[in-house]
């Protein structure tokens, strides 16, 4: 027991020794094996030959042959760079908040061929975005966000292949606008708004009218009809008698009709009426197929 105890105290002490001494890294650098993670890469820089990448396991190296450089992740990588100020081509600064995603697709490029394959790709998100974006006016750069992120996408392809990354995509995901222009925007909206309304109104005013038109169209069809209908009967009756008296006649007969609707008003007091209406009946009385038809009637009733 007493053993155990003394093996566990020199480990211990051995343990303090390297801490303050030479590092743990430096330890590492002779244990014999490494583990590596699932969706992970371990770049091992071989000092006597060829660099090699070990992938998830258990992997065995060779102490102070085999360096390890660096793990990296083969998952999906997000890139989030600061806020972007932009002065674009119409002379309107704008704040642009952006996001990408690149993946790993040649570790070995990406470790040994760069510094800082992240700081890389976020400079060059931005770059690539200052260069397109600060060629362009503000409201092209609005109609065109979808686009601008395709273009920006296209444009870091080539750098970032030589890096051994891939962008999976770039999306702008704000433009931040100053407050001036925001106020006028505002206030274009609400102009804008206030012309569909008028629109709107006139188009319902309009069909109104329309309706209204129509209506009456129909009123005066069916008063041609009524008035056709009443001279036929009258022609009838009074076969020799001349259109212009029937209707004369008629429309003495509407105007007394009207009048008398108009007495019976609580606000009517007196009524006058035109002196040549009773000339107009008087003369459609006397004609001879109305005295005739009136004595008929008479003798018939006797």
């Amino acid at each position: 027991m007493s053993g155990y105890i003394i093996v566990t105290v020199v480990f211990i002490i051995f343990l303090f020794l390297i801490k303050y001494t030479v590092g743990f890294s430096f330890f590492l650098q002779f244990l014999p094996v490494i583990v590596v993670n699932s969706k992970e890469a371990v770049v091992v820089d071989n000092r006597l030959g060829k660099d090699r990448i070990l992938l998830e396991g258990f992997k065995w190296i060779m102490p102070i042959r085999d360096v390890v450089v660096k793990k990296v992740s083969l998952k999906e990588i997000t890139i989030d760079p600061p806020e972007q100020e932009i002065v674009t081509k119409d002379n309107i600064s704008i704040g642009i908040d952006m996001i990408a995603s690149i993946k790993i697709v040649d570790v070995l490029k990406a470790v040994m061929d760069i510094d800082d394959y992240m700081k890389s790709t976020t400079n060059l998100v931005e770059t690539a975005a200052l260069n397109i974006m600060g060629s362009m006016d503000l409201i092209d750069i609005q109609k065109n966000i979808d686009k601008i992120s395709k273009e920006i996408k296209e444009k870091m392809k080539e750098d970032t292949s030589r890096w051994g990354l891939e962008v999976l995509q770039v999306h702008i995901e704000n433009v931040k606008l100053p407050d001036s222009i925001k106020l006028s925007m505002e206030k274009e909206i609400e102009a804008e708004k206030d012309s569909k309304a008028k629109l709107l109104r006139a188009e319902a005013d309009k069909k109104a009218l329309i309706k209204k038109a129509e209506g009456k169209k129909i009123a005066a069809e069916y008063e041609a009809e009524a008035l056709k209908h009443e001279i036929d009967i009258i022609k009838k009756s009074m076969p020799d008698m001349d259109n212009s008296k029937i209707l004369e006649f008629l429309t003495s007969v509407n105007y007394i009709h009207s009048m008398k609707n108009l007495s019976s008003s609580d606000n009517a007091k007196v009524v006058v009426y035109p002196a040549d209406i009773q000339k107009s009946i008087n003369g459609f009385m006397a004609m001879p197929g109305f005295t005739e038809d009136i004595d008929t009637k008479d003798k018939c009733d006797h």
